[in-house]
């Protein structure tokens, strides 16, 4: 009986090993991919920052009919942000291995990964001919010294001129203090002279321009911000990855940490029966052995 009960005892010493050593695998792994989110996290902030700072002065032209902050580099950095916070719960829940804070890192990681599949699904469909249409660039808004100081600023800085094109800028009344240039150009087949802006043209200290942009501003944002929403699509993908990683991870491990506490539990209750199983043993066996009664001989005297 001794022997059996040695051989249960080192069966159940070598299941919770296993588990144990299940379970640090896991923790391992997830750990790391935790890691791994706070660096994509910090790079996602990093990235939507210089997304945004490449053209936030171009907001003046689509914020009123796009929205200041719905755009993929403001939700990257929302995205950024959160995978920080997120990977607190992720850290403590390993390392005090909790399942609570395990299942909130699992159910807040799919959160955002739901999230993330938004943003991906806005940055690939972002098409440029439909922002053409979203925002207008107030070329004619002379009276307004701002307006056109921004103006110049994006023809100059995205090698665009007017709103359409050139043509918009055709019989245009520039105000004295508007830094002007003058160009020919090919209209309906007739030759004629255009009054630009300087920003419109290669070379701004020219007073006859021979060098001119001719793309429309209104195309050259858009397709800046098509640019910068492919960039923000690709890295979403690949973090899109990762992150199912760690919802799975997150879930074995909690699962692993669910198995280690129940076969704990286990092993005391059947430590107890064994303890209590031999208590009452050897509380029968007391009471199988018989009584014995010395009777002491009495002395005999000789006479």
């Amino acid at each position: 009986m001794a022997a059996e009960e040695n051989k249960q005892s080192s069966q159940m010493k070598f299941t919770k090993t296993d588990t144990e050593y299940n379970m640090k695998s896991v923790r391992f792994l997830l750990l790391t991919i935790t890691a791994m989110f706070i660096a994509i996290g910090l790079l996602m902030i990093i990235l939507g920052n210089s997304v945004y700072a490449h053209y936030h002065s171009f907001t003046f032209f689509y914020e009123h009919r796009v929205g200041s902050y719905v755009t993929p580099s403001a939700l990257c950095v929302f995205v950024g942000l959160a995978l920080l916070i997120v990977s607190v719960f992720g850290f403590f829940g390993s390392l005090k291995r909790s399942t609570c804070l395990v299942n909130i890192y699992a159910v807040i990681l799919t959160l955002v990964f739901i999230f993330k599949l938004v943003i991906v699904c806005m940055a690939f469909t972002m098409d440029a001919e439909t922002l053409i249409n979203s925002f207008d660039i107030p070329v004619w808004n002379f009276e307004d010294p701002e307006v056109q100081a921004e103006v110049d600023y994006l023809q100059s800085s995205l090698g665009c001129c007017g709103s359409n094109d050139y043509t918009d800028y055709i019989g245009a009344d520039f105000p004295s203090n508007r830094s002007t240039v003058v160009a020919s150009k090919l209209v309906n087949g007739d030759l004629i002279s255009i009054i630009l802006p300087a920003s419109c043209c290669l070379n701004q200290n020219e007073q006859f321009c021979s060098r001119m942009w001719s793309t429309g501003c209104k195309r050259a944002l858009a397709n800046v911000m098509v640019q910068n929403a492919i960039v923000i699509g690709v890295l979403g993908v690949s973090v899109m990855f990762i992150n199912l990683l760690g919802i799975i991870f997150a879930l074995l491990l909690a699962r692993s940490i669910r198995k280690m506490k129940s076969e704990k539990a286990m092993m005391v209750w059947k430590i107890k029966e064994q303890m209590i199983m031999a208590r009452q043993a050897e509380e029968e066996q007391k009471k199988e052995q018989p009584d014995h009664v010395y009777i002491t001989p009495p002395a005999t005297s000789l006479a």
